[in-house]
């Protein structure tokens, strides 16, 4: 146990050297935002997400979609049981694992997005932190193309449960803070600073610079939110919409404190 603690302190004191991309006040806000003590089951009634999925690429772009079957066919895309989802930056190959229940066709739309991301320059690397954003962005253009009353479920689920893990994201990102701000203020961290119940919470999110990596699930919910309902944004322009917006203005005042989070 002491050189598990002896690692973590090792591991707090590099993090506490990485810049965040958004302030701390921001930070603290989503923090406050993003509540949700509960996780939603999803039902089993599409026979065929990968289909259904190809079908609104299709429709909401066929150059995406053209590219995907092409990826499918290439093996650049590979769907099975694999131990995760992710598109592999080094070779933009897309891997996704399918859950085996309604939410399959949301998994698919999002690493199909990464993929068509990742292999046409969507979001240039410099700004890495909004490849969620628009993962996120093309799913809730999906939430539009289902069939509400025939979905309406589906779609509660998932907008439930994206917030359920990015309130448990931010919870890890506050326990974080909290051990960072004891560096600054003491120069070092010992084993006895550190609630054990904290580590517990630490040890399930195993990735390097963790603030910055997991801040970009709720960004890129409330930036996705803001911009689904703008009309004509393109996806040529989608990194210079997202770099208009001003944070605070979607969770910085208390006018904005009822802004819809899904």
């Amino acid at each position: 146990m002491q050189e598990e603690l002896d690692n973590y302190i090792e591991k707090i004191i590099k993090e506490s050297q990485y810049s965040k991309f958004v302030t701390i006040d921001i930070i603290h806000l989503l923090i406050d935002r993003f509540k949700s003590n509960s996780k939603i089951d999803y039902s089993h009634n599409i026979e065929n997400p990968l289909d259904m999925a190809l079908e609104f690429y299709k429709n909401y772009n066929k150059d995406y979609y053209e590219m995907i079957l092409k990826g499918i066919n290439e093996k650049r895309i590979i769907i099975d049981n694999n131990d995760n989802s992710h598109v592999d930056t080094s070779d933009n190959k897309a891997y996704i694992k399918f859950c085996n229940n309604d939410s399959d066709i949301f998994i698919f739309v999002h690493e199909l997005a990464h993929y068509i991301d990742r292999n046409s320059h969507i979001i240039p690397n410099e700004y890495w932190f909004l490849s969620e954003t628009f993962a996120f962005y093309i799913e809730k253009k999906l939430e539009k193309w289902l069939d509400k009353k025939q979905y309406s479920d589906l779609i509660v689920a998932r907008q439930n449960n994206r917030i359920y893990f990015e309130s448990k994201m931010l919870e890890a990102i506050r326990i974080e803070l909290k051990y960072e701000d004891i560096i600054k203020q003491n120069g070092s961290i010992q084993g006895e600073d550190i609630d054990l119940n904290d580590l517990k919470v630490l040890k399930k999110y195993n990735y390097d610079n963790l603030i910055n990596y997991l801040l970009q699930y709720p960004i890129a919910n409330i930036i996705s939110n803001y911009l689904i309902e703008k009309k004509d944004v393109k996806d040529i322009d989608f990194v210079d919409e997202c770099l208009k917006i001003n944070l605070y203005d979607l969770v910085g005042t208390e006018k904005n404190k009822n802004l819809r989070l899904n």
